[in-house]
């Protein structure tokens, strides 16, 4: 990938270029160890750390000379599409935030993948709220659909909420195989860190250390 791709893509982003680096990075140990299963975002914004997720996958055959689907492997997208719900009790920080931030439609998150370089074979979007879709859609259209067996290689979880966070780690973290890799976007934040030390303590925690800002004169 160029520079002016990572640009471009983690312009959208709201998180720091080197969580991106270190989304791909992740994809990529996944993929070179064969853990098995797509890769799963849970709150997706405008797309960019789907779309890395899925440059993982693309860039993984390419140097195998493989056809992109051959290990029918692909990027699963979880969101509302209209923004964070609001806060529960659980999320003291964020009590006194509006519903409806951080909204990107599904429409312009599709126009981004193109925009980017992003087959759309490669993705599969899951609209709508994760205690209503997940409950619905795991049993028939993902674990029905595919396979008894279906796994997740990486879970990027970035809801920001406990609820939102709890409800994916109730479905979907059973999933992850062992081996597979989860990336909580928002475990700064008390109740996403309350849902994940709920499903997971006691447990290592990983983080790389951020580049130092630039200094401007």
């Amino acid at each position: 990938m160029t520079n002016a791709w990572w640009e471009k893509v983690c312009y959208h982003s709201l998180g720091h270029r080197t969580s991106q680096e270190m989304t791909y990075d992740i994809c990529r140990m996944a993929l070179e160890r064969g853990i098995p299963g797509d890769f799963v975002e849970c709150g997706v914004y405008a797309g960019a750390s789907s779309a890395i997720m899925a440059k993982a996958i693309m860039e993984h055959v390419a140097n195998r000379g493989e056809y992109a689907l051959s290990d029918n492997r692909c990027v699963r997208l979880f969101d509302s599409f209209e923004g964070i719900p609001l806060a529960g009790p659980e999320d003291s920080e964020l009590a006194h935030k509006p519903a409806g931030e951080a909204k990107c439609s599904l429409e312009d998150v599709k126009r981004n993948m193109r925009d980017w370089g992003i087959p759309d074979e490669l993705l599969v979007y899951h609209p709508g709220w994760f205690q209503e879709v997940l409950p619905m859609e795991m049993p028939a259209t993902l674990i029905g659909r595919l396979d008894p067996g279906w796994r997740i290689a990486v879970l990027r979880l970035d809801g920001d909420l406990y609820r939102s966070t709890k409800v994916c780690m109730d479905y979907l973290y059973p999933l992850v195989p062992p081996g597979g890799y989860v990336i909580v976007d928002d475990f700064d934040l008390s109740g996403c860190k309350k849902a994940i030390l709920e499903a997971t303590n006691p447990a290592p925690i990983y983080f790389r250390k951020p580049n130092e800002p630039s200094k401007t004169s």
